[in-house]
């Protein structure tokens, strides 16, 4: 790299404070996005480096997540200029993030305790990486591990991550691990721990479902079911659904790249009834459907789509079941606060 990185520039940066020089330097240090891994490792080594000399007050590092995602989308309102900065930005915010916890942590946090107390307060921290409805996000945690949030899901973990690799998920995420020997990798979701060393997976757990799932792709991951309900080792292409009612583990041989294939864009619909799928099509187009008749609930779909709207997805269901739909105006309530768009769905006559 030409010029070594400047952590309060890419905070500044992040706050919409630069000059087109500023632009062209921060360009410069993302630029081979493709070919990130010494910047990785600088970002890394930094945000370990401010962990360890810093020490203060517990404070909440969300706003500056939910800061860059607000800038972001007010961004993607305005009309498209010649040089688009937040379109490059958007790339790397995931990159971004790193570097920019690690300087708010060292400007945000007063120099008044020890380093027990500090040790202490860091442990009661957490940061939280959120997916907007309707939206998804990459992320990349401090140890180089990989990934994308789906929509309506967080992901949080503590500032001490570098010492104890533990995630926790309410919703969906597909994770690319970083193998660091003798140093597992655990995602915590309500009802389960899934344990790994390097590896790729798919993890669904919105509390809203009737299930949890677990979907692997690539390595080996241990599923441990919490008050020890359960033990289960995943090889690839498996998948194993907790059923929470029930208390019941199912597994099953399925095309893991179908579970996951959410983060590329796609939408596949792999022969299930109308009652399961209504969920994702919610939280893929952040609306609310309602099945008018209880019937229509068992019809199986089959079906893949691709950056697909709304209006095309539920005219292509209704050609092949017999589902007629009618999509609701937007309104708005007492609080002028318009409601999430609404689809009904009822038996063709």
């Amino acid at each position: 790299m030409k010029e070594k990185i400047n952590i309060k520039a890419l905070l500044n940066f992040s706050e919409g404070k630069y000059s087109y020089n500023d632009y062209l330097k921060v360009k410069d240090w993302f630029n081979n996005i493709g070919e990130q891994g010494q910047l990785k490792a600088q970002l890394f080594s930094q945000w370990e480096d401010s962990l360890n000399d810093y020490n203060g007050n517990d404070k909440s590092l969300n706003h500056i997540f939910e800061k860059i995602q607000h800038n972001i989308l007010l961004e993607e309102k305005k009309e498209a200029k010649k040089i688009n900065i937040w379109s490059f930005y958007r790339q790397v915010a995931a990159i971004l993030l790193i570097p920019v916890l690690a300087f708010s942590v060292w400007n945000y946090i007063s120099l008044n305790t020890d380093g027990n107390n500090t040790t202490e307060q860091m442990a009661q921290s957490w940061v939280e990486i959120c997916a907007p409805d309707g939206g998804k996000v990459e992320f990349l945690l401090p140890d180089s591990t990989s990934g994308w949030l789906n929509s309506g899901s967080k992901l949080r973990y503590n500032p001490m991550f570098s010492k104890k690799r533990k995630v926790e998920l309410t919703g969906e995420a597909w994770f690319d691990v970083k193998h660091i020997n003798d140093r597992d990798f655990v995602v915590s979701v309500p009802d389960m721990d899934v344990k790994v060393l390097g590896t790729e997976f798919n993890v669904s757990a919105y509390p809203e479902d009737d299930f949890t799932n677990v979907v692997l792709e690539e390595g080996i991951v241990e599923v441990n079911g919490k008050a020890g309900v359960f033990n289960q080792i995943l090889a690839p292409n498996e998948k194993i659904a907790f059923n929470h009612e029930e208390k019941s583990l199912t597994l099953t041989r399925v095309n893991a790249e179908h579970f996951s294939a959410w983060k590329e864009g796609y939408l596949i619909i792999d022969n299930e009834p109308l009652g399961d799928v209504v969920g994702r099509l919610e939280r893929w187009y952040n609306v609310e459907i309602k099945i008018q008749d209880e019937m229509l609930k068992r019809y199986r779909f089959k079906a893949t789509f691709k950056d697909e709207p709304l209006e095309e997805v539920l005219r292509l269901m209704a050609k092949t079941t017999p589902i007629a739909y009618k999509i609701e105006k937007r309104s708005e309530d007492a609080s002028g606060v318009f409601k999430k768009k609404e689809v009904l769905i009822k038996l063709r006559q």
